[in-house]
């Protein structure tokens, strides 16, 4: 093996993908390079995608993994178990993103060949992937492997160690390794970035621009959010972009279209240029049930965005400094209409928590910072 620091990525669902799993494993991996780590992804091999490609610098290798559901899943875990084999001499370390099937793969791999196994673990606090895990019997059968392979684990928010203890695997080593994001790369908007980037959006005037991103799924709340939208100063005085598909697209833009709300609120579906609607906002919303930590809450604080956010999971630790937006339980409706009618009647607030957002992101959330962490569990350490 050679004697540069490498480690293989393994993810079922890498670029062009646009989750906050895949951008969290992509820029992980860019800046793992930077730092001079020799770094290549295994991901699952989807219609239309090649082989093997190299994407923003980062080496891709694509596995079979043919059919939907279980079958799926089961080749890709065996595809990678084998891929992992073949492939011993060009890594010392196996990072797993997510505890899905793979980790599995990955676990027995590293044991077999002596390697070291990070898993990280996703997801909001009871809708994450142990809380779905332990609902099922493969689950829990997967949850037990776990425990007994002892891989080194990693989660985004300390609110997501309660969940660990309640899948079982209270004693197994983690660490907590926040998310992390390029500072330079999102930035603030700098002379007519903004009105260049509204125009683009066909929004027209100084109207306060809120921001949406993510998935579009019940426990987002975004239903809700838009029923507080529409009785409250926001609805003829600033606009709502929504950003991102999912399963609750139809019934949300049907919902907007009943209460009236045309002129207000924007469905701008799946958007690989984020950088351009971050310019074009002035406050992230992040109204969800259970949230993780969001990669796109702290894209957007780096692009000096104030937030409005759920008080439930990862964004209440990255809110710490109060002069960075607000927090709010998501089914309390008096405390977000009081937030988005203090951002439309004062104009200054959403600068300066933006800017309190942009140097907290800096000092706590940088990509480097999280490459650091993680090379330090990499390396045996915690």
């Amino acid at each position: 093996m050679s004697g540069a620091k490498s480690v293989l990525m393994l993810t079922a669902s890498f670029h062009p993908h646009i989750g906050g799993t895949e951008r969290q494993a992509l820029e992980l991996s860019k800046q793992l390079i930077k730092d001079g780590w020799r770094v290549q992804v295994a991901t699952r091999r989807l219609p239309g995608l090649a082989c093997s490609e190299t994407v923003e610098g980062v080496a891709v290798r694509r596995l079979f993994a043919p059919g939907a559901g279980l079958l799926n899943s089961l080749c890709f875990l065996f595809s990678s178990f084998f891929f992992l084999l073949a492939r011993r001499a060009d890594y010392q370390v196996i990072h797993v993103h997510l505890a899905s099937s793979p980790a599995l793969a990955a676990c027995l791999a590293g044991k077999l060949l002596r390697r070291r196994v990070v898993v990280k673990i996703g997801g909001g606090r009871g809708i994450g992937e142990i809380a779905v895990s332990g609902k099922t019997f493969f689950g829990r059968l997967k949850l037990k492997l776990l425990a007994w392979f002892r891989p080194q684990l990693a989660v985004v928010d300390e609110g997501l160690l309660a969940e660990l203890r309640a899948g079982g695997l209270q004693s197994l080593p983690c660490a907590v390794v926040p998310n992390g994001v390029d500072c330079e790369a999102f930035s603030p908007a700098v002379a007519d970035e903004k009105s260049t980037a509204r125009m683009k959006l066909g929004i027209l005037g100084a109207k306060p621009v809120f921001l949406f991103a993510g998935r579009l799924a019940k426990e987002k709340m975004l239903g809700p959010f838009l029923a507080v939208w529409a009785k409250s100063q926001a609805r003829d005085k600033a606009v709502f972009i929504i950003a991102g598909e999912g399963p609750l697209e139809a019934e949300l833009k049907g919902r907007a279209a009943a209460l009236g709300l045309y002129s207000s609120v924007l469905f701008a579906g799946p958007c690989r240029d984020m950088l351009s609607l971050y310019r074009a906002a002035d406050v992230f919303v992040l109204p969800s049930v259970s949230e993780g930590l969001s990669n796109a809450m702290l894209e957007a604080m780096a692009c000096g965005l104030a937030v409005m956010a759920t008080s439930q999971g990862g964004a209440s630790g990255a809110l710490e400094d109060a002069q960075a937006g607000f927090l709010f339980h998501p089914e309390d409706t008096t405390a977000i209409t009081r937030a988005l009618e203090r951002f439309i009647n004062e104009p200054a607030l959403s600068r300066i928590m933006g800017a309190v957002a942009r140097q907290s992101v800096q000092r706590r959330y940088s990509i480097a910072l999280t490459a650091y962490k993680m090379k330090q569990l990499y390396s045996g350490g915690s």
